[in-house]
């Protein structure tokens, strides 16, 4: 999908995310007074912080592609303008299974770890870090979703354009060819917008996880 869709998407589990992070932090310890920085020097750290993730998140991309078998030469680095999106992609094919490693390991790190860190002691600087970076995880999520009942063994690629990857080859030994950007066929649909009733479905589902959340939190 094109990176802006992407992103309209990655926004619908906003509120999904918040209940199971937030929510349980506001039941547990409730919130804390104030709760985000208010001098100078905390802003500059939380920003420092937050910067320093999102290039994380990217280098532990590039990390689970190296993992999987490709080589840092493989991995190309860069940002889509149009939706301020940075991005860590492989250029040639690896197995499906070291794929969804890829696609989970900064929200596994960046995300989870330190909100269990924060559930757990019941610091709200690491809840709300892990909440902002699993957020962050939301476009991996969806591609995580999309590639449920691809086999672990199947060879997929990066998209060279969009936000996803193509499904190259079946299980065999050998590493298919790179999939280049020029031999894609011109897809119809890429500039079509995100149907309306996807869109209203997306909405409502963060608003009653949002309503839950809300209550959970009070409770």
């Amino acid at each position: 999908m094109p990176p802006t869709q992407a992103q309209i998407r990655g926004a619908a589990l906003l509120a999904p995310i918040a209940l199971l992070s937030i929510g349980p932090y506001l039941a547990l310890w409730g919130l804390p007074d104030p709760p985000f920085p208010t001098d100078t020097g905390g802003i500059l750290l939380f920003l420092f912080a937050f910067a320093a993730g999102v290039g994380l998140h990217e280098a532990l991309h590039g990390l689970g592609h190296v993992w999987g078998g490709a080589s840092w030469r493989d991995v190309q680095f860069g940002m889509h303008w149009a939706a301020l999106t940075p991005f860590a992609q492989c250029l040639v094919p690896t197995r499906a299974r070291s794929y969804r490693r890829t696609l989970a390991l900064p929200g596994l790190v960046l995300g989870a770890s330190p909100l269990l860190v924060g559930l757990g002691t019941g610091s709200w600087s690491a809840t709300f870090y892990g909440f902002l970076m699993l957020v962050a995880a939301a476009g991996d999520v969806l591609i995580l979703w999309i590639l449920v009942g691809v086999p672990a063994g199947t060879w997929v690629q990066d998209h060279p354009q969009k936000v996803g990857c193509l499904i190259v080859d079946d299980a065999g030994s050998a590493p298919p060819l790179p999939v280049l950007e020029g031999s894609l066929p011109e897809d119809p649909t890429a500039d079509d917008p995100l149907p309306f009733y996807r869109l209203l479905l997306l909405a409502v589902v963060s608003a009653i996880a949002a309503a839950v959340g809300f209550v959970i939190a009070l409770g």
